[in-house]
This record gives structure tokens, C-alpha cells and sequence, in this order.
């Protein structure tokens, strides 16, 4: 899958930067040297001496775009099993409330794999395994659906109508009294 996005502190996208590797391996074929392209394509001797071994090894593929950062401190089954304990929810994993916090999170994955992440290292490894930040809705305990249902079908359309013939405004009060 490519995409168009790249790293904010990048002048230049994964795609843009695959295809400036790719006229590299053309100018390699055609026996340029490497303080040729270099000096076409912008980019420092080290670079292009890298791409030159790679593309000797393996040709073009061997340029082509991969994964980039830091490899996983996390066994693929160890994220596969954080992953299954998070859609449980923090309940099931031994904490009071259902609700998943980074510290909760970075603590929990210590725990379980005693490997250590911070904060921020654990909101990555979560957008990567497709998890986003949301925050509950703050709803009263005593809250009944059921009543506030039967309001909104019967109660609310009834006093919608009755404010539309008199032209009253309409107007709510927490006092109840």
C-alpha cells in the first residue's frame, strides 16, 4: 500500500523518494558515476554509494520503499495478544473502570511482557495496530433509555407541536421544584 503522506520533518514523501532512488538505478545502468548523480539528483555521496551496493545486489526491488522506524520491541504474538487484551477491555485485564489510558497502557504491556515503552512509543505502537484516541461520553449513572426514549417518541414531538401554535418560546429548567 502507498501512500502520499510522509514525516513532518521530510521535505519529501516515501513516494517521491522511491522514484528519486528509481533514477538513481537508471543512471546506474547507464554507468554514471556516483558523484554524477549525486550532484543530479541532489542528495549526499553516502546516499548514493547505498543505493549503488543495494541496487547491485538485488536491482531495482532492492530500492524500492519498505518499512522505516524503529523494528517492534513486541513479538508479532505478543501484539497480537495486546491487541485481543485491549478490544477486552481494561476490566477483563484486572482494572477497575473499562477505560484504556496510556500510563494504564504502558504499564499493562510491562506487565505482560515485562518490555518497557513510554507514553508516547505506546500511542504509535496503538495508530499502528489501527486503535484511535476517544474520549467516553459522560453519561449519569442513573441514566434510564428507556425513559428517554418513550420521552423523545411521546413527550417531546406533543410539546414540540403545542410550542409551534402558540408561538412561546421554549424553555428548559434544571430546578425541579
Amino acid at each position: 500500500m502507498k501512500t502520499s503522506h510522509h514525516h513532518p520533518s521530510r521535505a519529501m514523501s516515501q513516494d517521491e523518494l522511491e522514484k528519486r532512488r528509481m533514477k538513481a538505478a537508471g543512471y546506474f545502468k547507464s554507468g554514471e558515476t556516483n558523484g554524477w548523480i549525486c550532484k543530479k539528483l541532489g542528495v549526499t555521496h553516502g546516499s548514493v554509494t547505498e543505493w549503488h551496493a543495494k541496487w547491485k545486489e538485488g536491482g531495482t526491488d532492492a530500492l524500492l520503499q519498505g518499512k522505516y522506524g524503529r523494528v517492534s520491541k513486541l513479538s508479532p504474538e505478543q501484539e497480537k495478544q495486546i491487541q485481543e487484551d485491549i478490544l477486552k477491555g481494561a476490566k477483563e485485564c484486572g482494572y477497575d473502570t473499562d477505560y484504556w489510558s496510556l500510563r494504564r497502557l504502558t504499564d499493562y504491556i510491562k506487565k505482560e511482557t515485562n518490555i518497557s515503552y513510554r507514553d508516547r512509543s505506546v500511542w504509535h505502537t496503538l495508530e499502528r495496530f489501527g486503535f484511535s484516541c476517544q474520549k467516553p461520553a459522560r453519561r449519569a449513572r442513573e441514566r434510564d433509555e428507556k425513559a428517554i426514549m418513550t420521552w423523545l417518541k411521546t413527550t417531546w414531538p406533543a410539546t414540540k407541536k403545542g410550542v409551534s401554535k402558540t408561538k412561546q418560546p421554549l424553555a428548559f429548567s434544571t430546578n425541579q421544584g
